[in-house]
């Protein structure tokens, strides 16, 4: 008798994520993995709140406070995908899951995506571009039937 696949459903944002499977005999998910990150809701004029560096004009005495290049909130949601992705890389590589579906708003989505490996990436079986991090798992098997 074959090996039964594995699949595992990713629900993840930019600060929240969780990880489930069916489970073998009783109906319903069982939860693999939950992820949060209290560093992505700290407000963003709080992070980086210490005076931002200084520059001085090389013609005149003016000073100038210089911006981050990167907004310091959306660094914080990126880095807490790369642990997701970094997460799934490691487990997809021990072999615990053959298929992988995934559920992120848009940009989410899409930076997880990227931030797999190729060999995690081959295992994505579907994904959808929508937020069910705070969705009750009794109404996930609704928004299974509704992917290609």
């Amino acid at each position: 008798m074959p090996k039964r696949k594995i699949t595992w459903i990713v629900m993840a944002d930019g600060s929240r994520a969780v990880t489930v499977k069916r489970r073998d005999v009783e109906p319903g998910f069982a939860v693999i993995a939950e992820l949060a990150s209290d560093a992505t809701h700290v407000p963003a004029h709080l992070i980086g709140a210490e005076r931002p560096g200084r520059t001085q004009e090389s013609h005149n005495s003016a000073h100038h406070a210089i911006e981050p290049r990167v907004d310091p909130h959306e660094a914080r949601l990126t880095e807490f995908l790369r642990g997701v992705a970094r997460r799934l890389n490691e487990d997809s590589a021990a072999k615990a899951f053959d298929r992988l579906i995934l559920f992120a708003p848009p940009r989410a989505l899409g930076q997880l995506r990227e931030m797999l490996d190729e060999t995690t990436r081959g295992k994505i079986q579907a994904e959808a571009a929508k937020d069910l991090t705070k969705l009750p798992l009794e109404e996930l098997p609704k928004h299974l039937e509704m992917l290609p």
